[in-house]
């Protein structure tokens, strides 16, 4: 299970962190100036992986990857892992 957590820091803002189930940290927010703040964030962020995407920056140029986006199109839904439909 994916996690946000929300810490204070040492300056006085809040950060956060995205980890992974494996306990992996996957991604760092930048600071924000309160924790009401880094609520917004992390809300901001849930509500927009609806229509997240991935851009292959590899420099590879072998075509989309087996179940992207630029493979199944815009609706994320079609991967069928969640069986959640998009926000």
């Amino acid at each position: 299970m994916v996690k946000f957590v929300i810490e204070s820091e040492a300056d006085g803002t809040v950060g956060f962190t995205v980890v992974g189930g494996d306990g992996r940290v996957l991604a760092t927010g930048q600071p924000c100036p309160d924790k009401g703040a880094a609520l917004a964030a992390v809300g901001e962020m849930l509500h927009a992986l609806g229509d997240a995407c991935i851009e292959d920056r590899t420099g590879a140029a072998a075509g989309p990857v087996a179940g992207t986006r630029t493979e199944i199109g815009d609706d994320m839904s079609d991967i069928g892992r969640s069986g959640i439909p998009p926000v």
